[in-house]
């Protein structure tokens, strides 16, 4: 569905994108993750083509996406804020989207609006960052586009607008076979929706992986010993999730039974193996705060 080939870019002195290849299938919901600064919004918008890439070429369907720009048609870009949709209301906006996109579905976008209760008359920059998020996704999902790129599309709305937000994501991959590129920081919301995830680290994708099978090469471990053990587990490079007292919640790779012999070697009072988050995988994996 998209190609990436070879993407590098700079921004002045900085390098951004280094040497990025990979594909998107059709209907699948891919997750960029990274922290601040790695270059996913970056990659997103050479995507578009709303920025051009120094070296590299981004195809859709096989065909070379900046030798037929029409064909960007087809991919649909929400950013994390809408600042061109300010001084217009939805009736506008609806308006200025149907002669840029020949397919604009006013009658699904007018469904979704009803839906959510959204004002047709009042000016974007009015509503709430709820909203603003909705509607934002509403337009975008009215376009019916093959492909859409989604950055942080959850960023500042509370629990409940973000359910409904993820669930019409999901809906539209079952309905339309739609691919979605998305990036966040909630590693919750990535683990709920994706099925393959890819990894942002010093400008590069350093880590394409299947989501379920990366979880099941894991595991989580509860373990209660009498005594402090805390510098002997670090010392054996065994990640630490979470310590309180003489409890501890550990990390392993399945096959990781030389560490698993030397810590029932420590006599553990309890013992529970439990099934990973993603979040979990992802700390330990490549360090960090929680939080991207």
């Amino acid at each position: 569905m998209i190609e990436l080939k070879n993407i590098s870019k700079k921004m002045g002195s900085t390098q951004v994108l280094k040497d990025i290849s990979f594909q998107l299938e059709e209907g699948e919901i891919f997750g960029l993750l990274g922290r601040n600064g790695s270059g996913k919004t970056t990659l997103l918008r050479v995507i578009q083509q709303i920025i051009a890439p120094d070296s590299g070429e981004v195809f859709f369907k096989g065909i070379r996406i900046k030798d037929h720009p029409k064909v960007k048609r087809n991919i649909a870009f929400m950013p994390v804020q809408q600042p061109f949709y300010d001084k217009y209301n939805y009736k506008q906006l609806v308006e200025l989207l149907r002669t840029i996109y020949p397919d604009f579905d006013v009658t699904y976008a007018n469904e979704l609006i009803n839906r959510y209760d959204i004002s047709e008359t009042t000016k974007f920059r009015e509503l709430s960052t709820g909203l603003k998020k909705q509607l934002s996704l509403v337009l975008t999902l009215a376009i019916k586009p093959a492909v859409i790129l989604l950055d942080e599309p959850t960023d500042g709305i509370d629990a409940v607008t973000r359910h409904d937000v993820l669930q019409l994501l999901i809906d539209e991959v079952a309905e339309r076979n739609t691919t979605i590129l998305i990036t966040s920081h909630r590693l919750e919301d990535i683990e709920r929706m994706c099925n393959r995830i890819g990894f942002m680290d010093d400008n590069e994708l350093s880590q394409v992986m299947d989501l379920d099978e990366l979880k099941a090469d894991y595991t989580k471990l509860q373990v209660v010993f009498e005594d402090d053990v805390n510098l002997k587990i670090r010392e054996q490079g065994i990640s630490i999730l979470d310590k309180a007292g003489v409890f501890y919640t550990l990390l392993l790779r399945k096959d990781e039974e030389e560490n698993k012999r030397f810590l029932k070697s420590l006599n553990p009072k309890v013992w529970n193996e439990i099934p990973v988050s993603l979040e979990e995988v992802f700390i330990a994996k490549f360090g960090g705060k929680r939080r991207w």
